[in-house]
């Protein structure tokens, strides 16, 4: 199951941009998800709480998948 391999990447990724920021509270991050990527967005929204579990600043966010056209798999926004 590579969606919790990408979660780990996107978490890693919205701390990096949190703490370079000093944002101190994650609300929501907002993906985009290609219809033609392999990636399940069931699967992303379930293994999320696993992502972030541990994750201070991250432990009350939400995922917002935006489903677009194409292949790929994006960070659009991160509500602080």
């Amino acid at each position: 199951m590579h969606e919790l391999g990408v979660l780990n990447q996107i978490v890693r990724t919205v701390v990096r941009i949190a703490k370079e920021n000093k944002i101190k509270k994650i609300k929501f991050v907002t993906i985009e998800v290609g219809r033609d990527s392999s990636f399940v967005p069931m699967f992303l929204e379930k293994l999320y709480p696993v992502a972030i579990d541990q994750i201070g600043l991250m432990n009350e966010s939400e995922l917002r998948i935006v489903m677009v056209d194409g292949r790929s798999l994006q960070i659009k926004d991160i509500g602080y």
